[in-house]
């Protein structure tokens, strides 16, 4: 091989390192919960944070301030290290679709080991009647 091909071949190498390096799984617990139906659903797509973060079933609640639905939801931290969190709750109206999106950023939290934290949001609209809460590990954000 000359030195021309085998530059280019180390040139492209580098450059495929460098861009798989900024992909970042960004996966990790997400709770659904309707409000009609009063159903809640657990969906853990990190099998890292799932190990470290659980959220409490039994404690997911809701109800209606000032006509605005909102969800209460407990988080678990079942390691002994600090978790550096980010969440955000989205509602969603009947239709499923995605109330105000760009008005929900993610918020950090962050949660001593062996310690339980109660995330709420209150829905930006009266038509919500559905909200998930979206979790992930910080580090694996940036």
């Amino acid at each position: 091989m000359n030195i021309g091909k085998q530059h280019v071949l180390y040139s492209a190498l580098a450059m495929s390192l460098a861009a798989l390096s900024g992909c970042v799984d960004t996966a990790g617990t997400t709770v659904h919960t309707d409000h009609v139906g009063g159903v809640s659903e657990v969906l853990e797509d990190s099998t890292r944070l799932k190990r470290r973060l659980g959220v409490d079933v039994a404690a997911i609640n809701y109800d209606v301030v000032n006509g605005m639905k909102r969800a209460h939801i407990t988080l678990m931290n079942k390691s002994h290290k600090r978790l550096h969190l980010h969440y955000r709750i989205c509602w969603f109206d009947e239709n499923g679709v995605e109330i105000d999106p760009g008005s929900k950023t993610y918020r950090s939290l962050i949660m001593e080991g062996r310690d339980s934290v109660t995330v709420t949001g209150v829905a930006n609209n009266l038509n919500a009647v559905r909200s998930k809460l979206r979790v992930r590990e910080a580090d694996e954000a940036m």
